[in-house]
């Protein structure tokens, strides 16, 4: 489970000493379920703005980047009056101001740390130097939610009201999406979701946490690896491009570690299924992944002058399961021994091939392994 990442300001009231049962950490299926269908939704898609926190494409901390923020607010109830009365009353929320409480809480992180004077230093008393993404997260759902992500605790002083009234709410959903945390893909994101209990069962107690249940995934997007992949001749002769979209859902980890996840992905695509030589390709993933994927290749291969053109695979659905086991199986974050299996990460891979079939878009496969 995670655990906050909210500090109170020093001597500020309403600390909550006492923290209520955090909701369980499910997957992204789960909580949708749990929500069923909202009779009224209001979202906001795409809010640019800069970030200068997490990690970028080459892994370096805290480098301003661009930054996309959206969400999306589910109600419990239909807007009967709001739209009755052609009006934005307490039915529904302004879409303007939604966006401003996360332009706002944003661009506390639009500076690198050290011209920051302290901005984010006062609201959080331990922790990294530098922020990382699920700093940044944690401090927009609060100021959302008034409540951590996992729903524990009240993190918002008393004389400060959060933006949503989650006594009104179904879902809320949250995405912070980096669009050029990538070298090869499309960006990476981490998203939260959660899902309210109704509001008859908060009648009795205030504190009791509001949430039933929450999911959080990290995706990287559109990561294109150029493979040899088919069961056809023609697809054996030569590699043809293959867009990776990965999923990591129950994703518990606060650290950032999309650039080591990027770089075992990538690994397995140009290692497993290239038909030149094995120097040649672990020399250009060293180059662009240098502490990614250095010890990946090590495991793979002990014979760097082989071909492995033995090795590669002719389907999509043998490649993507293959990728997610990998990581299941064979990631580690940091120092620890603990494969990501054991934490009930559920991995989906989505496989395209844009240019197999001419007169469609691309044919997709998907896979989702893990508990």
């Amino acid at each position: 489970m995670l655990s906050s990442l909210w500090q109170s300001p020093p001597g500020a009231k309403g600390a909550d000493p006492d923290p209520d049962p955090p909701a369980p950490l499910v997957s992204t299926w789960k909580v949708r379920a749990d929500a069923s269908e909202a009779p009224a939704i209001v979202r906001v898609r795409n809010l640019q703005s800069v970030m200068a926190a997490g990690r970028d494409a080459w892994g370096r901390d805290a480098k301003p980047q661009p930054v996309l923020l959206s969400s999306e607010v589910s109600f419990a109830r239909p807007f009967s009056t709001a739209s009755a009365d052609d009006s934005v009353n307490a039915e529904t929320v302004h879409y303007g101001n939604l966006s401003k409480t996360l332009l706002n809480g944003i661009e506390l992180f639009s500076f690198p740390p050290s011209k920051k004077k302290g901005l984010v230093a006062t609201r959080r008393q331990e922790g990294p130097a530098t922020p990382r993404t699920a700093d940044v997260f944690e401090l927009l759902w609060v100021q959302m939610t008034g409540r951590v992500v996992d729903g524990s605790r009240v993190a918002l002083p008393l004389d400060q009201v959060p933006f949503l009234d989650a006594a009104k709410l179904r879902s809320l959903s949250l995405t912070i999406h980096l669009p050029k945390a990538s070298l090869l893909g499309d960006g990476v994101s981490l998203t939260t979701a959660t899902c309210f209990v109704d509001a008859s069962e908060l009648a009795d107690e205030k504190k009791k946490n509001p949430q039933r249940s929450y999911a959080r995934c990290l995706r990287l997007h559109g990561l294109r690896v150029p493979t040899l992949i088919g069961v056809n001749p023609n697809e054996r002769k030569a590699k043809q491009m293959v867009v990776v979209d990965v999923e990591i859902d129950r994703f518990d980890v606060l650290e950032d570690i999309h650039t080591e996840l990027e770089g075992l992905v990538v690994a397995v695509g140009y290692i497993f299924l290239s038909v030149y030589s094995n120097t040649l390709v672990s020399l250009f993933l060293c180059c662009i992944f240098p502490r990614q994927v250095g010890h990946h290749i090590t495991n793979i291969t002990n014979d760097p002058i082989q071909t492995l053109e033995a090795s590669s695979f002719e389907t999509l659905e043998a490649l993507g399961t293959h990728i997610a086991n990998k990581i299941l199986d064979e990631f580690r974050i940091q120092d620890s021994p603990q494969p990501m299996r054991e934490r009930g990460w559920q991995v989906r891979v989505c496989l395209e091939k844009p240019i197999a079939v001419p007169f469609a878009d691309c044919p997709a496969v998907e896979v989702r392994v893990g508990s």
